[in-house]
């Protein structure tokens, strides 16, 4: 049988009898692996072998086969994933032309509006209550043509919408912190293999009546980013960056001083304003009484006296 590769005996041998070296055998190009693929190592002419000083040419050798190493799995693309919200100061200037951003829209305030988008958000189930159908309908219409990944509670509204796992979400993370859409989408992104930036467009959180309450959420998500090596990100243009204040800390600076110094001057200002405001008013309120009583007996009792 023949031998793939000459032994120390067989090269002795052959330079005793002055033979040729043996022909190697041909190997088929390697190609791109894939993990577990065989190679098949196909003989070339028959081997030339040499034994006790005369030739043979042996029958060709039976095809070879062995199984190759598994491959070095590939080195992952970092995911970089942008979350789009409806705030006009940063909304367009994601970053919809760089394909390396995957990006995430949601709330019908962006429907029609985002030039491209990868996956898309609607964790409300309340579209279609009374107080949201104008706009919600339309909405669940829009939401119903789209190709890509939407993710909703459920397929109630949506025949083909993907559930989102906010049980699971709520296991890992808690219950405390989910007081946004973005808060989800976070807490979603950071499950994504090989996630490794998180960024914010077009999210602001700064009115004083909702947002407020929805930007602590916001800062646990940024947290819990942090401490997994994962950038979270947004434009200068956005205020959704800015922590809030240290309690007792900051109010010590002088940047902290000066706004409350600043504060209770214009309240002082406005104060005397208030008052001569609210004097007049009542000096306006009784004026327009009076008027009003003076009016109802002219057009009442005026006929009352007759003239002598």
């Amino acid at each position: 049988m023949g031998k793939i590769t000459e032994t120390f005996a067989d090269k002795q041998r052959r330079k005793r009898n002055g033979a040729p070296p043996p022909e190697t055998m041909h190997v088929v190009a390697a190609h791109e692996p894939l993990s577990g693929e065989q190679y098949h190592f196909c003989p070339g002419p028959p081997l030339q072998l040499v034994h006790e000083g005369y030739s043979v040419n042996p029958p060709p050798a039976p095809q070879v086969t062995i199984t190759a190493a598994p491959a070095a799995a590939a080195v992952p693309v970092p995911l970089k994933v942008a979350l789009i919200g409806t705030a006009p100061s940063s909304r367009m200037l994601a970053p919809f032309d760089d394909k390396s951003w995957t990006i995430w829209g949601c709330s019908p305030g962006n429907m029609n509006a985002l030039p491209r988008f990868d996956a898309w958000f609607e964790i409300h189930s309340n579209l279609m209550w009374p107080e949201h159908k104008h706009y919600g309908e339309p909405y669940l219409e829009w939401l119903k043509k789209q190709t890509c990944p939407v993710y909703m509670q459920d397929q109630t509204q949506v025949p083909s919408a993907l559930t989102f796992p906010w049980k699971e979400l709520v296991e890992e993370f808690g219950e405390d912190f989910f007081t946004s859409s973005f808060a989800w989408m976070m807490a979603f992104a950071m499950k994504q293999p090989g996630i490794a930036e998180i960024a914010l467009y077009g999210i602001d959180m700064a009115s004083r009546d909702e947002y407020i309450l929805q930007r602590p959420g916001f800062f646990f998500f940024r947290h819990i980013a942090h401490q997994r090596n994962i950038k979270v990100t947004a434009p200068n243009e956005s205020d959704i960056m800015q922590s809030p204040p240290l309690y007792a800390i900051s109010d010590s600076t002088p940047y902290g001083r000066k706004i409350l110094a600043r504060g209770k001057e214009i309240a002082d200002r406005l104060a005397p304003m208030i008052a001569q405001r609210d004097q007049l008013n009542h000096q306006i309120a009784y004026l327009q009484g009076a008027a009003e009583d003076n009016d109802y007996h002219k057009s009442i009792w005026t006929g009352v006296q007759r003239p002598t």
